[in-house]
């Protein structure tokens, strides 16, 4: 005997689920009951409670976006980096590790630049995420895109420091040669603890905010 199941017990997400998977010609009368329930449940006050805290979670639910939009961001300016060397003649490689700190630098500037005037970089922009004030969800200006990717900044700055004077301390023997190698090894591990750092932070807070985030005071949304 088919039963129908009882749908007003279902959440406004398995009604959706449901709805959206029916076969409504094989089962119309079904199909209508789900659409009485989902109609009585949105304008229930428990129904819009929960419309609401969905969309809310849904709003901030913006990790994988913002992955793929620095991923897109990251590949734009491994192409950039590629055509400035060869504007100046500068022989391209991915090893590299000088070009690839002033790359480094390059993106850092080009990501308080877009922040600070629209919110978005090109990725963001192609995966609809914005950066807001955290407090007011409003627009942020330069000097908070500036504090937002001030970590970042200095990393790659510092980066560039360390290779000029390692580059021209090649000459050198001894303790200086050697300090110098643990600094390079021990700024690389710094900078990696800082990038998987911002992700898992992600991980763990209902609005997906990294750590730049909270030093930026700012918020990701989708837009």
């Amino acid at each position: 005997m088919d039963s129908s199941p009882n749908y007003k017990n279902y959440t406004l997400d398995e009604l959706y689920d449901v709805r959206d998977n029916i076969n409504r010609e094989k089962y119309p009368e079904r199909a209508k009951e789900i659409d009485l329930a989902l109609s009585n449940k949105m304008n229930s006050p428990e129904g819009k409670l929960e419309l609401e805290r969905q969309q809310e979670v849904d709003k901030y639910s913006t990790f994988w976006r913002r992955f793929w939009a620095a991923t897109v961001d990251g590949i734009i300016f491994a192409i950039i980096l590629y055509v400035e060397c060869l504007i100046f003649g500068v022989e391209y490689s991915a090893q590299d590790k000088f070009l690839q700190a002033l790359n480094g630098v390059q993106f850092a500037i080009y990501v308080i630049f877009m922040h600070g005037y629209f919110g978005q970089t090109l990725g963001k922009i192609l995966m609809d995420v914005k950066v807001l004030n955290h407090d007011t969800e409003t627009e942020i200006n330069v000097k908070q895109a500036l504090r937002r990717e001030s970590v970042s900044l200095t990393l790659n700055i510092s980066w560039v420091l360390i290779i000029l004077v390692v580059a021209t301390s090649l000459e050198m023997s001894g303790r200086i040669s050697e300090g110098l190698s643990y600094a390079v090894i021990g700024f690389g591990i710094l900078a990696m603890v800082w990038g998987v750092s911002e992700f898992v932070t992600m991980l763990f807070n209902d609005k997906r905010r990294a750590i730049h985030d909270y030093i930026g005071k700012t918020v990701v949304v989708r837009t």
